[in-house]
């Protein structure tokens, strides 16, 4: 019998971005369950993963074209279930982005704060 995942922490590495849509969708889904678990969940963006919280970018980023849900639509659904969105400072640079030109509700960690959030996670999810 498993543990209760009841106030547990998971940290979600996404690393991949716009350019593999296929990619995007599924540490957000994964950030939501747990969270519906009632287990802290962050999802840290870095490299490419950086770019989709870009103002503009998400909304053109859509799996199913049968359907109305886009990766904007999964962000936003994330940040309504509690799961917290961080973004890379350095990864920030590499698009030659600065906060204004990304999503609300994402706040920024240095790259030293992965180590830390590594250590005190429960369990580490990398995408």
């Amino acid at each position: 019998m498993s543990e209760d995942p009841e106030g547990k922490k998971i940290l979600v590495i996404q690393t991949h971005g716009v350019e593999t849509p296929n990619r995007t969708y599924s540490p957000l889904f994964y950030a939501m369950a747990a969270a519906a678990m009632e287990m802290e969940v962050m999802v840290w963006f870095t490299m490419d993963g950086t770019n989709q919280l870009k103002k503009g970018a998400a909304e053109k980023v859509q799996l199913d074209s049968s359907s109305d849900v886009t990766l904007k639509t999964m962000l936003e659904q994330a940040q309504e279930a509690e799961v917290e969105l961080r973004v890379c400072q350095q990864s920030l640079a590499l698009f030659d982005m600065t906060m204004d030109d990304v999503i609300d509700g994402v706040e920024i960690l240095g790259a030293t704060s992965i180590i830390d959030l590594a250590l005190e996670a429960d369990h580490v999810m990398y995408f």
